[in-house]
């Protein structure tokens, strides 16, 4: 059996994974990337390696990250090595222009959006948009962070007139529909091996911060009656929807082996897809409640200790 090489930039998300790897009596080599070299002329061993990089990375002092992951992976394509969610996938991870352009062609609806770079267009750019409520995001975030719903032109431009509001790292903000749900939840769909795993619904009451790893988890927020609410659910209400499978297709033409894709319902029942995240995480109790027969993390260590034993 070959070495199982994880690239990561978050020690904690992989805490669950090095458990479900510990059950099956296997140990893979943690591959720290945040600064460092790349001896791009040798040969790396011949090893599974699991691309896990986030293009949140930023928002724990990991800025380039994923231009270091970008250059390690294409070391190791250039000699052939069994990369899971390779180059072509983290540069979805990193640009949610491109996950769109590439849902389209498989056949999936995403929100109308337009692209603006400079924060001095993003005034006019609106206007011409001209369709409220609406959604401003940086085309490269993570974790929900920085996306805000302006009602109307007013509250946009004096949000626009603060000083403290910092760029998108690409430069890139997003314009974008805002779809009004026929319940305050997303729905995001898992797939390990580009095949359907789960689906969990996710609460937004509270915001757009929708990380559902355990150590992102605030459910302790939610409780105010005393009895604990949860924000992530596991549902069925999806598994045999045919997005199911259209998403399936999506990722095996991508070439994304692991991912976590959400999507939204709207009021006349049209389901419209919005972000694609390669590095994915599970919510343990979610899946606990669920009593699901192949927890996230578990199915994941399966996958690649099968890759690895090929």
């Amino acid at each position: 059996m070959r070495d199982i090489v994880v690239l990561h930039e978050n020690d904690e998300w992989l805490v669950p994974l090095r458990a479900e790897f510990a059950k099956r009596g296997v140990t893979a080599i943690e591959w720290f990337l945040d600064t460092g070299t790349v001896a791009f002329d040798e040969a790396p061993a011949d090893a599974v390696y699991y691309n896990r990089m986030s293009a949140s990375s930023h928002t724990r002092g990991h800025r380039f990250a994923p231009e270091l992951t970008r250059a390690v992976l294409t070391r190791l394509e250039s000699f052939n090595r069994t990369v899971v969610n390779n180059t072509k996938v983290l540069a979805f991870e990193v640009c949610k222009l491109s996950q769109y352009a590439a849902l389209q062609r498989a056949g999936l609806k995403v929100p109308r959006t337009h692209a603006v770079v400079g924060k001095q267009h993003i005034l006019e750019a609106a206007q011409t948009f001209n369709q409220w409520p609406l959604i401003l995001k940086p085309n490269r975030g993570g974790k929900g962070l920085g996306v805000q719903r302006f009602e109307s032109i007013e509250p946009l431009q004096k949000y626009l007139a603060r000083t403290d509001i910092d760029e998108p790292l690409d430069g890139i903000w997003l314009l974008q529909e805002y779809i009004q749900p026929q319940q305050p939840f997303i729905t995001r769909a898992e797939f390990i091996g580009c095949k359907f795993l789960y689906t969990v619904q996710v609460n937004t009451e509270d915001g757009f911060e929708l990380c559902p790893a355990d150590n992102c988890s605030i459910e302790d927020q939610f409780c105010p009656t005393g009895e604990q609410a949860h924000k992530f659910s596991i549902t069925e209400r999806f598994n045999d929807h045919d997005i199911i499978g259209k998403l399936e297709g999506f990722l095996e033409a991508n070439q994304i082996d692991v991912a976590g894709i959400e999507f939204m319902e709207d009021a006349a029942g049209e389901l419209f897809v919005y972000d694609v995240n390669t590095n994915t995480n599970y919510n343990q109790a979610a899946e606990q409640r669920a009593g699901v027969a192949a927890t996230g993390m578990g199915a994941l260590a399966d996958h690649l200790i099968s890759l690895a034993r090929a």
